[in-house]
């Protein structure tokens, strides 16, 4: 389960920010609140391991983009130019985190926080579980990318879109007269830029797009209404 968007943030990087508060102001304040130090425990363990998933999708995100970049200058740069070497890969050591439940057991707590006795507002406020109006708030399920696509030269099509409060988009795109969708990267800030394969008749291609949102390693939401254009290849 996750806990409700009115006071938990919805993308992995803005929830491991929240949870490094949280687990701090915890910590000072739950002996005032009723709380005992095995509570204090659990919920710091729950809340550094947020903090290091968030750390490595980081990780992880640099390690795709460099590698992506490497796959287009092997395949599409001349003959003689550079061979780049192959982007490392990230080191980082395995989290030994708690048991499965880390969301579970937050909500649960932030549930008994707001029972007890000496709660207040401005400890809600400190701890960052006061709810916020969520009138305007779009459901994670229903989030929905809109794209602008233009294509430019060398068979590179350009994708315009607004991130919001997620960490990006995926896109993927038809070739041709492709009938299935293939990968075309994740991308955490607009405009996307992905090189489009020339054929052998240097003909322009057809390219469809379209994206989705994630949020850390997961896809959330709605795929957008699907973008069209031609390429323009090189002469």
């Amino acid at each position: 389960m996750v806990p409700s968007s009115n006071w938990f943030p919805t993308t992995l990087q803005n929830r491991a920010a929240w949870c490094q508060n949280f687990g701090s102001q915890f910590a000072n304040l739950a002996v005032s609140l009723g709380f005992t130090a095995a509570d204090v425990t659990v919920t710091n363990a729950d809340c550094v391991l947020v903090g290091e998933l968030a750390a490595i999708a980081i990780q992880l995100d640099a390690y795709t983009k460099a590698v992506r970049q490497y796959r287009t200058i092997i395949t599409e740069s001349p003959i003689g130019e550079k061979t780049p070497s192959f982007p490392a890969l990230p080191g980082y050591p395995s989290p030994a985190g708690p048991a499965t439940g880390v969301f579970e057991r937050i909500d649960d707590l932030v549930k008994r926080i707001r029972v007890a006795p000496t709660y207040t507002n401005e400890i809600g406020a400190l701890l960052g579980i006061l709810p916020t109006n969520s009138g305007n708030v779009i459901p994670p399920e229903d989030l929905q990318p809109t794209l602008k696509m233009q294509a430019m030269p060398g068979s590179v099509v350009q994708v315009k879109f607004v991130r919001g409060v997620t960490d990006g988009v995926a896109l993927e795109m038809k070739l041709d007269n492709a009938d299935t969708w293939s990968d075309a990267g994740r991308f955490v800030a607009s405009p996307a830029e992905v090189a489009i394969p020339q054929n052998a008749q240097q003909l322009p291609r057809a390219v469809q797009i379209r994206a989705r949102y994630f949020e850390g390693n997961s896809p959330v939401g709605q795929f957008s209404d699907v973008v069209t254009t031609a390429t323009q290849p090189n002469l």
